[in-house]
């Protein structure tokens, strides 16, 4: 599909459109670039050129062949590994902080322990404290281009507002606001399991993941994202996802009010014992996920990650139970690809979304 032909406007979503898929193949060619966009290939070697003279992407000409002539190989682009951003996710008992390079590759994580559980203005604290450890060892000429924040609650994301993160005790908290003030970077936050689902969509190596359920376990609790027809469910305010509130039986009291939720049945604490409960509960979750969604692929990240290997037949058996045999025959339950660094990465994807829709005005702005 052609996406553009005239006009600065056009420039510019071509530029964005290129680096994007430079960004999320990690690695590709110029020839690539212009068979996935229907732009010229003039037109792409000169967006490839802008994008480099603006630090945003490499290129190399690949060893071996011509270097000239007919059979010349195609020139590999890649993204900058000196345009960063920095992810953070505040839990219960630690905030963590990593810096994410273009191409969604981690290069630093610092986790710093909380001895009590974190206020907003605690984390702003940790975060800026540690923004500024890490500015200062960046190799010259890297930049941090803005700061996503992954937080267990949930978020009014127009303004980055946390409306209510309950593990943390957060309500009405200006996140966005006070943590940008104080790095004096801008700040995109969203709710975890909404960025892991994003992550683990665009680079966790799943087939099939255009309709996906993502479920996140952590310390402050369970959550989902819903991708659907490859792109994020996030609600009429972005509150979509919270599977951790489904009642899936028992009698533990829930922080909303409610008994017997999966957060609150199925926790961090695992043992050989708990196991197989605790994968029954989660199946029931998953089989009415499936029932109301339809996904082709659930990915279960965070502590939840061992229920695939450790306790397959226990959560397979359960989610049978609890879906219809036609939504259920085509869905694959896998633990993150990712691993560890889901969080991390789909905060930096939360981050570097204006830079990839517009890399001109971006830089402008950075110039200016």
């Amino acid at each position: 599909m052609r996406i553009g032909t005239s006009s600065d406007d056009v420039r510019r979503r071509n530029l964005s459109a290129v680096l994007t898929l430079v960004h999320r193949t990690r690695t590709t060619t110029r020839a690539e670039l212009t068979r996935r966009t229907g732009l010229s290939r003039s037109t792409v070697k000169d967006l490839v050129a802008e994008l480099v003279d603006a630090g945003l992407v490499e290129e190399t000409r690949p060893a071996g062949g011509p270097a000239s002539g007919v059979g010349r190989p195609s020139p590999v682009v890649r993204p900058s590994r000196r345009v960063l951003a920095v992810a953070v996710n505040p839990e219960v008992d630690a905030i963590t902080v990593a810096l994410v390079a273009l191409g969604g590759e981690v290069v630093t994580v610092r986790r710093v322990p909380t001895p009590t559980v974190p206020t907003a203005a605690d984390m702003v604290r940790i975060a800026t404290a540690t923004i500024d450890r890490l500015r200062v060892g960046l190799p010259a000429g890297s930049a941090i281009t803005s700061i996503g924040l992954a937080v267990p609650g949930l978020v009014h994301a127009p303004g980055s507002t946390v409306q209510l993160a309950p593990h943390l005790g957060w309500h009405d908290e200006r996140v966005g606001e006070l943590l940008s003030t104080a790095t004096e970077l801008p700040v995109f936050a969203a709710n975890d399991a909404n960025v892991g689902a994003v992550a683990e969509h665009l680079f966790g190596g799943h087939p099939q993941a255009d309709h996906m359920v993502y479920v996140n376990g952590g310390a402050s609790g369970i959550g989902a994202g819903f991708v659907v027809a490859g792109e994020l469910l996030g609600g009429a305010d972005g509150y979509a996802g919270e599977l951790g509130h489904t009642y899936v039986g028992g009698t533990k009291a829930c922080h909303c009010g409610a008994i017997g939720c999966l957060e609150t049945e199925v926790t961090q604490a695992l043992s050989s014992v708990s196991l197989d409960d605790q994968a029954r509960r989660l199946g029931i979750a998953l089989g009415g996920a499936i029932n109301v969604m339809n996904p082709r692929l659930i990915v279960l990240g965070g502590f939840l990650r061992v229920f695939p290997e450790r306790a397959a037949d226990t959560l397979h058996a359960a989610v049978a139970r609890h879906s219809m045999a036609g939504p259920r025959a085509s869905v694959r339950i896998v633990a993150a690809g990712l691993d560890s660094e889901t969080l991390m990465i789909g905060a930096a994807e939360l981050a570097f979304g204006p830079l990839l829709a517009d890399p001109a005005g971006q830089r402008e702005a950075a110039i200016g």
